[in-house]
């Protein structure tokens, strides 16, 4: 006849000796397991770690004729009363309890201590939960590379006691939390070449230390080119450097050419590709790993070092890989700079102004080409359509001789109206064609004006030299040099107004400089 069972009403706490490193392992009264009033000891459960040994009670209250000790539904020893008896790492002692040392993961489970009489048995069940740390495995891991588009599915699968929460980590920092569960998937969709990195999958119970396992993935992307210069001056015999940088992965191949036609590098043309240092940030990308750089960067250089007349024109810097190709275009000429303007030491009248403006050419200047013209003021004009805008006045103005590359040039307006606000621009003129504009220089004149935010000099000029437009701005020159020249909207600031044309605005307008070779120019705005 068995026992009758009964339910605890409270939880009895335990302290089990570890045999194996003297620690004191506590245990607690399972509350969920029935036990009868024939026992001292009560039902427990023992949470544990690996290598520990733990001792299992079974205190009868009356005399048996043997014990036996079952994990789950299987045998693991069995004696008669009061025998001691010793199974590999399972020691049964005289009263009953069992030892188990040096456990193992796979010693958790539920143990049943039966205690036999002539005629009945009476079980009392205890557990043992062996806690270890996580286990994490990833699937794919190691390194991989993806290009742009591409979806990436990571399935992380994790084990031990107490279940693992997992989170995601990108470049070790968290992009999702605490997720429950023995198995998890995470996707990527590698929307940009940034997402190259490590993403990790990490798991942690509390035993021992956090264990992770994950993908390093290469964002594989077409080259991406970035130049320093667009425009690069230079004489006959002179050496020339041209720089484009390039960042792709997997490497790129470059090749330059000149007015499209491949480059053969040879005396005339030399190459240096030299890969740019880890801390090197100009105009790159910045990674969300700083230790690592996830595609190649470097900078494709291509020499003259004798310049001849004929390697003038249009150079591409062409870089290609497997996923694409890319371009970047640079311009080698003999033409002088843009001018610049510079602060006139001259006092200024109200009816005159002085410019100074300075450029740098290889070939002698042979002129300059200066317009002019009047911006109302904001208390006498009202906003009109870009249509009406006032005309510009165009004066030819000889240059100077110059000792050296260097040519500064000084020029007076006389004429103007007191208290008005001015814009001009300047170009120079040698024997290979005329620069770019210089950017706009705004100026006023003695009296009242009301300029709100007055700049001095603009951002912009009267021709632009972008990247699309570098091929046809030769032809747009000559057609400036020869033509009346254009200011866009663009060119006119947010403090600029735009006026009704007035036909007699520079009907009583005179310029000269205090040139006497410059005078006979003056005569034009009469014509």
């Amino acid at each position: 006849m068995l026992l009758q069972k009964a339910w605890a009403p409270l939880t009895i706490w335990l302290t089990i000796l570890n045999y194996s490193n003297g620690n004191i392992l506590t245990t607690t009264v399972n509350n969920e397991e029935p036990y009868t009033r024939d026992f001292y000891s009560v039902p427990t459960t023992v949470k544990t770690y690996e290598n520990d040994t733990v001792l299992l009670p079974c205190d009868y209250k009356s005399s048996y004729h043997s014990v036996r000790w079952l994990r789950d539904e299987d045998l693991l020893m069995e004696a008669p009363y009061m025998e001691e008896v010793s199974l590999n790492r399972y020691h049964l002692l005289s009263n009953g309890s069992l030892l188990v040392m040096d456990v193992q993961t796979e010693d958790t489970g539920r143990y049943y201590c039966e205690m036999l009489t002539p005629s009945e048995k009476a079980v009392q069940a205890h557990a043992i939960e062996v806690q270890y740390p996580p286990k994490v495995y990833v699937t794919p891991n190691g390194f991989l590379e993806l290009p742009i588009g591409a979806v990436l599915e990571i399935i992380c699968e994790t084990e031990g006691v107490p279940q693992p929460a997992v989170s995601w980590t990108y470049n070790n920092e968290t992009v999702v939390d605490y997720l429950v569960g023995n198995r998890q998937t995470h996707i990527v969709e590698i929307k940009s070449r940034n997402m190259s990195g490590n993403i990790e999958c990490v798991a942690q119970n509390g035993v021992g230390q956090p264990v992770a396992d994950g993908v390093e993935l290469l964002v594989l992307f077409a080259p991406e080119i970035r130049s320093p210069q667009k425009i690069y001056y230079s004489k006959v015999s002179g050496r020339i450097q041209m720089d484009c940088y390039v960042e792709s992965a997997p490497l790129a191949k470059v090749r330059w050419y000149h007015a499209g036609k491949l480059i053969a590098m040879g005396p005339y043309y030399t190459r240096q590709d030299v890969e740019m240092p880890l801390n090197y940030t100009y105009n790159s990308h910045n990674n969300n790993n700083q230790n690592n750089r996830y595609y190649s960067d470097m900078r494709h250089s291509l020499i003259l070092k004798n310049v001849r007349e004929s390697d003038m024109g249009m150079y591409e810097c062409r870089a290609e890989n497997a996923h694409g190709v890319q371009s970047n275009y640079m311009e080698l000429t003999f033409r002088p700079m843009p001018c610049t303007f510079k602060t006139s030491p001259d006092m200024q009248s109200p009816t005159s102004h002085t410019l100074v403006w300075q450029t740098e050419s290889f070939s002698p200047v042979i002129e300059f080409k200066l317009k002019f013209r009047q911006v109302p003021s904001e208390t006498t004009v009202s906003f009109t359509t870009l249509a009406s805008r006032p005309e510009w006045t165009e004066l030819t103005i000889p240059s100077d001789i110059s000792i050296g590359p260097i040519y500064t040039t000084t020029y007076t307006l006389y004429g103007l109206y007191p208290a008005s606000i001015y814009q001009v621009v300047v170009l120079a003129r040698n024997h290979y064609g005329w620069s770019d504009s210089s950017k706009i220089l705004r100026f006023a004149t003695g009296g009242e004006v009301e300029f709100p935010n007055y700049s001095t000099e603009s951002d912009s000029g009267i021709s632009g030299t972008d990247a699309g437009e570098l091929e046809d701005r030769n032809d747009d020159l000559a057609n400036d040099a020869n033509g009346d020249m254009e200011i866009t909207s663009n060119d006119i600031t947010e403090n600029s107004i735009v006026v009704e044309k007035d036909k007699t605005l520079y009907s009583s307008m005179y310029a000269f400089s205090s040139s006497a070779a410059s005078s006979a120019m003056a005569a034009r705005l009469f014509e």
